[in-house]
């Protein structure tokens, strides 16, 4: 019994197996993650580290290298790059792809356990992945006109907070702004004086009389007790009550030295929105967490609650929207372009009953793919969409093929004499026939995506989600094709059907007989294909050296970041001013729907002067401009009004990208050298010299300087005098100054901290900190000035290093200009102008470095696939001549990529270099059909030129039919139009315009091609 016969047998079985499949993968697709890009875990751990307010040199020194050396005794880590302030540092720890990050950052954790003892006892260290996770997918700012601050935040922080925390998918809800309640005790220094105290005696004072704690358990009439001591503030009263002292038999209480009363913390974060101070919501998914559905589900919970009158609540960034608008738009180019395709098909077919097989079968397909994915744990996401999207010209070409050969065979048996058959009789005869070529054609499409599996990078991540999709897709299409278009056929198809078509197949057209003579006539001078083949090649070099090239296709998302930084040293309210003038330019653009402004603190996970911070702008869905031309005027208008603020631009998503894999810049210009004051100098002249060069705009010179400093250096001789030591006189000047928070009141749900500090002229103004007064061990007070001098000096600079070595990073961005050649004129411009010492090295990083490190591994990726399409051609036919043969075609196919690419103005990427690897499948896919009917021929004692001409001749209405419809499936997506669409349009515009030639590259260039190799 052949496999056909079992097929027919099982008929209700396949019909039924195929209807559940169909109806679960439209389940799935309403219950699957949702999300832009599929869940990829970046090879990244960031390690904090804080420890006051350190110098930038010690801290390096104490911090900075025992850390890097941890980092980089951990096996996988490839490179550790930090970045040292004053009192913090970040350091990147950067692994290969594929490593157990999880595990990488557990024996992280434990390598610096190991060496805890040796860092500084009051640096506090924190280590995260870097993940999709550690950034926002949804924004909420709380403003008001008549709640204060405080309110806001409490609002925020014990009813917006909670209520979003059970929302299902929501792995953290960070409040940032607004006001912190506290108690403030501002000491007289006077009065402190004069009982003799010194002001760390208030502040232990108030910690050891505000507390509860446990005097073990007593027993007593069978019962156990838990004896508890307390002295538990409650009020502000309570605290002024506080006994600080004894003097003379008298207590000294806090009121006779201090004034107490509510108050706020000093704040170093600010943060605006609609022009005004807000309290801010951000909301974080958890790796697992389906953006769309927590997005629905978090407007629901803030639905339910009732906020106090007068509280404006304002979203100003919304993932899911974005999400669901690109997964929406891909998702209709998917439709039209199926229903494009079934257009082509009636009109080839002229038959809609032939056609409804296919439009069958294509839709079964996909949700059967749906299926599948959902069984690997893949989430909806333009990637797993964009495989489906050029899956279905080879779903449609796999029936095209089946239904085109049965009603051949029908042909046959009639010119053979044969008695009549029904449609299933002959469909077994012709899959008997046509499974070689199915199989080969099938393999040669599936084992390019083998290598895509081992690509390692962000290419390899994103893409394997659509190489996964078209394998599913081609391999369910090659078992519908064999099963149910047949039997879909038998039923659908009638007599009068088959009739028309072997009517169709009788009549002999002019084109085909014009091209049958024309192929006659080449073959006879078939060495004209080798200089029409230079030709070709020429002219694809020409196209690929004018399109330019980018490492990922630029999506509209609709909401942009704007970095900045004032200068070093700008005071808050300063830095804040500057920064309303920049709020009111946003808020007077059209197209700008709302805005978020954070100072002191930035989205994500890093470290942050308290001069910069950034914007997070939300465009209007509805705009007549693209967001490229809105970050243009906001550029221009802010470098003309404010050019002392150093700015930013980039669009969220693909800076979070870049952030992940810590290349957030698309140029980056690493100096090495173990000179500080000479790398600096010279990313300085690097910075000058690449702002010439067009395109180039955003560039900085990677100097990080930090705000001045008041120096209190002390004197061991005069404090050791006075019987005080540094550690005493910093002690007491940070109670003075900071201010010290020991205790706090509990108020219901609220923990509000006690803070002890001197009064604010004490504090903010140098004279009077020069003549502050300390207390000795004796109970005697002396001035500052008697033991130490004060002075103010400039700001540090950031260290940075990588591998260990110190560096500076020049960065840039690009404006109307393609990054390779940039690039290219950035390196002739520094090969002319900048002269470099021996002792110093420069290297290109950022978004350059990892589009060559992505191109690299694509071109190994495509060699790959070649050899193992070559592998099965051989298989398939046993002879060198036919691989060869199609891999010239793949080879001249290339002039469609870069010809379409250079039309429609496209830049060559990572998308459009995947759909070259995707060309070579469907090249080798459709010369199998040709090459498998001549070798038929030939063996049949057909002549070789003969068997050409007649083998290209039955398959040219499905190799236009396929091309037609493959086009016209993937144009929508090559128009780019909707949200995210630019992200699949080079991949769709390359493989339309492969496919295209190659098509005409079949009937022409593959007989010529073998004829040669053949001779």
């Amino acid at each position: 019994m052949t496999l056909f016969d079992y097929v027919r047998r099982s008929s209700r079985a396949i019909l039924f197996t195929v209807a559940v499949l169909a109806a679960s993968g439209v389940a799935l697709l309403q219950q699957m993650p949702v999300s832009l890009f599929p869940d990829v875990t970046f090879p990244r751990i960031v390690i904090l580290a804080d420890n006051g307010e350190e110098p930038a040199e010690r801290m390096m020194i104490e911090v900075t290298k025992p850390l890097e050396e941890a980092a980089s005794s951990v096996p996988g880590v490839r490179i550790v790059r930090s970045i040292t302030g004053r009192g913090s540092t970040e350091i990147s720890v950067n692994l290969d792809w594929g490593t157990d990050v999880l595990q990488t950052l557990q024996l992280l954790q434990g390598r610096i356990a190991n060496i805890r003892s040796s860092l500084p006892a009051k640096a506090t260290i924190q280590t995260e992945q870097m993940q999709v996770a550690v950034f926002p997918i949804l924004g909420y700012s709380l403003t008001s006109d008549s709640v204060s601050l405080v309110d806001l935040r409490d609002i925020a922080l014990y009813q917006i907070r909670p209520a979003l925390m059970r929302v299902r998918g929501v792995a953290r809800v960070e409040v940032t702004g607004g006001d912190t309640r506290e108690f403030r005790v501002t000491v007289v220094p006077g009065k402190l004086a004069a009982y003799h105290l010194d002001i760390r005696q208030v502040s232990d004072a108030i910690g050891k009389s505000n507390l509860v704690a446990s005097a073990g358990l007593v027993e007593n009439n069978y019962q156990l007790y838990l004896s508890l001591v307390s002295g538990l503030y409650r009020t502000s009263t309570d605290i002024g009550s506080c006994v600080v002292a004894v003097r003379g038999g008298i207590p000294v209480h806090l009121s006779d030295v201090a004034e107490v009363v509510p108050s706020v913390a000093d704040k170093f974060i600010r943060t605006t929105a609609r022009g005004r101070d807000a309290v801010l919501v951000n909301v974080m998914k958890q790796p697992t967490g389906s953006t769309v559905q927590i997005g629905n589900d978090v407007i629901g919970a803030l639905g339910a609650l009732k906020l106090p009158g007068g509280v404006r609540f304002e979203n100003f960034y919304d993932q899911g929207s974005f999400i669901q608008s690109s997964i929406h738009s891909t998702r209709d180019s998917i439709i039209v372009g199926i229903a494009l395709a079934m257009v082509v098909l009636l009109v080839f077919l002229r038959s809609w009953r032939v056609a409804i097989v296919i439009v069958l079968v294509v839709p079964v397909t996909i949700a059967s793919t749906i299926v599948c994915l959902n069984v690997v744990g893949k989430t909806i996401n333009i990637m797993t969409l964009g495989g489906i999207a050029a899956a279905v010209g080879l779903i449609i070409d796999d029936s095209i093929v089946i239904l085109e050969n049965v009603f051949a065979h029908f042909v046959v048996r009639k010119e053979e004499g044969a008695p009549a058959d029904t449609l299933l009789g002959v469909a077994g005869s012709s899959l008997h026939e046509l499974m070689p070529a199915i199989i080969g054609s099938t393999a040669s499409t599936i084992v390019i995506h083998i290598p895509l599996a081992f690509l390692g990078g962000v290419t390899g991540a994103f893409f394997a989600s659509l190489s996964i999709t078209m394998v599913f897709a081609l391999l369910i299409s090659f078992l519908f094709s064999i099963t149910l278009a047949p039997l879909l056929a038998s039923f659908v198809i009638r007599e009068t059907d088959v009739a028309r078509e072997i009517a169709r197949e009788e009549r002999r057209s002019p084109l085909g007989e014009w091209y049958g003579r024309t192929l006659s006539r080449l073959l006879a001078v078939r060495w004209v294909i080798v200089p029409a083949s230079l030709l070709v090649v020429a002219a694809t070099y020409w196209f690929y050296s004018h399109i330019g090239n980018d490492f990922m296709p630029e999506m509209d998302e609709g909401t942009f970041v704007l970095d900045y930084a004032t200068l070093p040293g700008t005071s808050l309210d300063e830095t804040g001013r500057i920064l309303m003038k920049v709020e009111r330019m946003l808020m007077s653009i059209p197209e700008v729907e709302s805005y978020s402004r954070r100072t002191g603190t930035q989205l994500g996970f890093f470290l942050t002067e308290p001069n910069t911070g950034d914007f997070l702008v939300k465009l209007r869905p509805v705009r007549t401009r693209p967001i490229a031309e809105v970050i243009a005027e906001v550029r221009d208008r802010i470098n003309a009004t404010e050019p002392s603020l150093r700015v930013d631009f980039g669009q969220l998503m693909m800076d979070v990208i870049g952030d992940l894999t810590n290349n957030p810049s698309p140029i980056e210009i690493k100096i090495f050298g173990a000179d500080q004051r000479l790398i600096q100098l010279k990313a300085e002249e690097v910075k000058s010299l690449i702002a010439t060069v067009p395109g180039v705009v955003d560039a900085f010179n990677g100097i990080v300087i930090s705000g001045p400093s008041m120096v209190v250096r002390v004197d061991p001789l005069r404090a050791s005098l006075a019987g005080m030591t540094v550690a005493d006189v910093e002690e007491q000047l940070a109670a003075m100054i900071r201010g010290a928070t020991e205790s706090s009141i509990q108020k219901g749900e609220k923990i509000i901290g006690i803070r002890v500090r001197f009064p604010d002229p004490y504090r903010l103004d140098l004279d009077r900190i020069r003549e502050i007064r300390l207390t000795t061990p004796s109970g005697s007070t002396i001035p500052l000035r008697a033991v130490a001098s004060v002075e103010m000096t400039g700001g540090q600079s950031e260290i940075d290093r990588e591998g260990l070595r110190q560096f500076v990073a020049v960065t840039a961005r690009i404006k109307d200009r393609d990054l390779g050649r940039t690039v290219d004129d950035i390196k002739a411009k520094l090969a002319k102008g900048l002269t470099i010492p021996a002792d110093m090295q420069v290297v290109y990083g950022g978004v350059y470095q990892t589009q060559q490190d992505s191109f690299r591994g694509l071109l190994l990726v495509t060699l790959a696939a070649v050899a193992l399409v070559f592998i099965v051609l051989l298989f398939e036919f046993g002879e060198f001549a036919v691989p060869l043969s199609i891999l010239v075609i793949n080879v001249l196919s290339l002039l469609g990529v870069f010809g379409a690419l250079w039309l429609t103005g496209v830049t060559f990427n990572i998308s459009s270099f995947v759909g070259i690897i995707l060309i070579i499948g469907i090249v080798a896919e459709n010369a199998i059909f040709v090459m498998h009917n001549v070798k038929k021929l030939t063996a049949d004692g057909v002549p070789l030129d003969e068997a050409l001409v007649r083998a290209t001749r039955m398959r040219t209405r499905p190799i236009i039919m396929t091309a037609l419809a493959a086009v016209f499936a993937l144009l929508p997506l090559s128009l780019g139009i909707g949200a995210g669409a630019q992200m699949q349009q080079p991949l769709a515009i390359a493989v339309i315009g492969g496919f295209s030639l190659s098509s005409l590259l079949l009937f022409f260039g593959l007989p010529l091609v073998y004829s040669l190799f053949r001779r």
